[in-house]
């Protein structure tokens, strides 16, 4: 009897041992395996995954379909929406599970499109060249820039009227509201600045347009310190247009 208990308590340790290897090994797959981030916007958010991931050579290894619209092969691009002090993320493939391999600032210009495009849930990705590094990035803020245009005299004919606003970023946004003055608001985000000396100087991107050919405007606004009245009166606007599809020789938008 008492070899019997010794046997039948020998099993059970073994069980308990066994069902104790099973609990850790199903905890370090689990730590191991790592959930994509959902986010469309490839902007400084490292992947999470704890081994690099690497673009095939073949399309059929890349995810999404491929993408026949634009940019076509050789355009120039520049990057727009992505705030002063962040960056665009270029990774090693179209998504954003792909290592990073370059950073473009927010007013990067000459980023040229290889016209290799990929359609993914979350938008289209785009294969560039930018400082010599070839990889993928997020589309939806890049953009063609059309010509710039001081819009000063167009959006405001007596300078008298210009308006002015206790910050710079409020003043942007009276600047938008005049440029806009029917459909949904742009989403405005602030590129560069502000800065401040005997002028003041903002960049902004508005973007939003429900245009087939232009996406928003690239705003660079210079406005005159006013202490006494505690802000900012407007002086001058330029604007370059986001272009979608493309620019003509003469920077007007496709």
């Amino acid at each position: 009897m008492g070899r019997r208990l010794l046997v039948i308590a020998s099993l059970f340790l073994l069980a308990v041992v066994l069902f104790g290897c099973g609990d850790d090994d199903a905890e370090i797959d689990a730590g191991a395996t790592t959930t994509a981030p959902t986010t469309t916007d490839p902007t400084t958010t490292a992947p999470t995954t704890t081994a690099p991931t690497t673009a095939g050579t073949d399309d059929g290894e890349l995810p999404g379909e491929p993408w026949d619209g634009f940019p076509s092969e050789g355009a120039e691009l520049a990057v727009v929406g992505v705030e002063s002090d962040d960056v665009l993320n270029v990774r090693s493939g179209p998504g954003v599970e792909f290592d990073i391999v370059a950073e473009l600032e927010p007013l990067a210009e000459r980023v040229i499109a290889t016209g290799d495009n990929r359609m993914l849930d979350s938008g289209v990705w785009v294969q560039v060249t930018a400082d010599g590094v070839t990889g993928w990035a997020n589309y939806a803020f890049l953009t063609h820039l059309g010509s710039t245009d001081d819009i000063t005299a167009q959006l405001f004919p007596d300078p008298a009227d210009r308006p002015g606003a206790g910050t710079m970023e409020q003043l942007a946004e009276v600047v938008v509201g005049a440029l806009v003055s029917e459909g949904p608001p742009l989403t405005l985000t602030v590129a560069d600045g502000p800065e401040v000396g005997d002028l003041a100087e903002i960049t902004v991107d508005a973007r939003g347009l429900r245009d087939d050919s232009a996406g928003g405007y690239r705003l660079v606004i210079f406005a005159v310190p006013d202490p006494a009245a505690g802000g900012f009166v407007l002086r001058t606007v330029e604007s370059t247009v986001h272009c979608t599809r493309g620019v003509t020789d003469e920077g007007r938008c496709i």
